[in-house]
Order: C-alpha cells, then sequence, then structure tokens
C-alpha cells in the first residue's frame, strides 16, 4: 500500500477558517478546503470549498465528496491546478466519511478523468453522498453496506473517531484518511474486507414528541441503526470528552414532516445555555447541526433533553 500522496498536500489548521477572508488570506493559492471554514461551499479564485454545513439547503447540497467528484470528473479541477500547482493544497479538519471519500477523489482524480469513470468508486460516493446529507439518518439496506464493503472502507474512521477531536491531533487526522484511502484502492482492485455492523447504540430518552436522544456508544454507524429502527428525529451523544465535556448531533430527519423539530431553534437554545457565550459552540444547517468538535458543549444529556422539550413542545402548540 502506498504511504504517501503525490497529489495533494493535506495539512491540518490549529483552528478552522472563520470564512473566506480569513481562508484566501490564510492558505496559499490552489488551497481547497474540505469541511474546514465556518462558511458557504463554493470557490473564489483558486481557492475551493467542499462543504454542506454551513449557510446551505441541507437536503439541496451535495455532500463534500459528492461536489469534488463533479469538479474533477466534470470541471477537471485536479488536471487544471496541477499544472500550476504540484502538489494542490488540502486542509481538513477531521477525518470522517466525507472527507476521507473527498480526499481520494482529489488525489486518484484520472480514475474519474478517464471516459468510462469507476463503477465501484461511483457507487460508493453516491451512497456516502445519501448518507451524510442526511446526517447519517439515512434509512438503507444495512446487510448491502456490509456486502458492498462500505463498512469495511471507513473502518479506519470509527476507530479514530471514538477518540474524539483534540488539540494536536494532525497525525492522526492525516493516518486516518491515508487508511481510508488505502482501503478504497483495495476496494477497485477487488481485495476489498468485510466490517460487519455491531453498533449498539443505547436510546437515552424517547420524547412523546417523535425525537430520540440516544447515545452512540463511539460508533458513527449507529444513526443508521437508528434510521433502520424507523427513528427520524435525533438527538445523539457522540461522545464524552476527556475534559467533562460532550458533543452533540442534531438531526431532523425529513424536512417534509411537521415542522416541530426545528434544529435552527434548538441549537439557538443549546448556545444559551452553555457556560461560554464567549465562543460559539453551536453550529450548523437546517437538518443537521451539533456542538463544537473540539471544545465540545458543556450540557449534560438530561439539560439537553428538557431544552429540547420546551422547544419542541412550543412549536407543537403553535
Amino acid at each position: 500500500m502506498e504511504s504517501q500522496f503525490e497529489n495533494i498536500a493535506l495539512s491540518v489548521p490549529a483552528t478552522r477558517f472563520q470564512n473566506w477572508e480569513h481562508f484566501v488570506r490564510t492558505a496559499p493559492e490552489y488551497s481547497i478546503g474540505l469541511e474546514v471554514m465556518d462558511d458557504t461551499p463554493g470557490h473564489r479564485g483558486h481557492w475551493v470549498h467542499f462543504d454542506h454545513h454551513s449557510g446551505v439547503i441541507r437536503e439541496a447540497t451535495m455532500s463534500a465528496a459528492m461536489q469534488a467528484y463533479i469538479a474533477v470528473r466534470q470541471g477537471r479541477l485536479m488536471q487544471r491546478w496541477l499544472e500550476k500547482q504540484r502538489p494542490v493544497h488540502v486542509h481538513v479538519w477531521n477525518a470522517d466519511q466525507d472527507v476521507c471519500l473527498a480526499a481520494f477523489v482529489l488525489e486518484y482524480h484520472k480514475l474519474l478523468e478517464r471516459a468510462e469513470g469507476t463503477p465501484l468508486l461511483r457507487w460508493i460516493v453516491q451512497y456516502n453522498n445519501k448518507i451524510d446529507v442526511c446526517g447519517g439518518l439515512y434509512p438503507v439496506n444495512l446487510d448491502d453496506l456490509v456486502r458492498n464493503h462500505f463498512t469495511w472502507v471507513f473502518e479506519p474512521y470509527r476507530e479514530q473517531r471514538k477518540l474524539g477531536k483534540v488539540q494536536g491531533d494532525e497525525a492522526l487526522i492525516a493516518r486516518t484518511i491515508r487508511q481510508v484511502c488505502d482501503r478504497l484502492l483495495a476496494l477497485l482492485q477487488g481485495r476489498a474486507g468485510i466490517a460487519f455492523i455491531k453498533a449498539q447504540p443505547e436510546i437515552l430518552y424517547a420524547s412523546p414528541r417523535g425525537f430520540v436522544i440516544a447515545d452512540e456508544m463511539g460508533d458513527p454507524l449507529s444513526r443508521l441503526v437508528l434510521a433502520a429502527q424507523g427513528h427520524t428525529n435525533l438527538i445523539s451523544l457522540v461522545c464524552r470528552r476527556p475534559s467533562g465535556r460532550y458533543t452533540y448531533s442534531v438531526i431532523r430527519g425529513s424536512p417534509y414532516d411537521e415542522d416541530v423539530f426545528q434544529v435552527t431553534r434548538l441549537i439557538e437554545a443549546f448556545q444559551a445555555a452553555e457556560d461560554r457565550q464567549d465562543v460559539k459552540i453551536w453550529g450548523g444547517s437546517n437538518l443537521a447541526a451539533g456542538s463544537d468538535s473540539e471544545l465540545g458543549s458543556s450540557l449534560h444529556w438530561t439539560q439537553i433533553k428538557e431544552i429540547a422539550e420546551k422547544i419542541v413542545g412550543d412549536a407543537c402548540r403553535q
């Protein structure tokens, strides 16, 4: 297996880029950001940001990997930029499935630029797009994910995710991305393994108003298990941090249900209850949001429950 990238140079900044101005001012020309900026996706000159979290309509915005796929397949982004800058600068904040897949698409762009493309890669990008756009709460046949090696490909990320985001984890993030890329290569070469779904999320609270609070128990596949069980609105305890703080995600399964599980109002209320008001701890889009992946939330899940019940209850009475 290869140990280094040739076409991209990965870097993990100490903090996320605040906005486009910060990104363009700080990152070198011919830079691609993968979910590393608190601003909208798109491109400005020779700076590109692939993301689907901030300032977007989640269900109408492609995942970062799908954005990268289209940019490479149709736009020949890497072919063009490598004539000017080799390797191309790629900035990441974490090593989640979408980021790992986007990094693979950029590094192995020649696989996509061929006329026939790569059907196996196309399948996994499309499947990831559905799952990631829905914040992981997408109803799928779990056996299909195992048989088609999706769970095996992203196993290194699941192991890394249990540790949470911390300062000084740049080497771990880069190594995880490389390991996932190696598994994607193995998949395309017919050497993929099998990783069974063992996630057993714990339902901490089931609201009569149609949402649950669940402990993922360190496994992001927990959300797919919950979706398969029929849950559509979720507050997920991602991890308990060594600092005593918590990382949460808030997922609304569909924008077409009754508008009572209002993600924007929920995260505004969670932010107002935090112990620190000098920093933005909660953020995200209309369907998927959460607490800061590095700092974490000060709120115990029982506090989250009380706040959520009030917000959802008020919405139900309107």
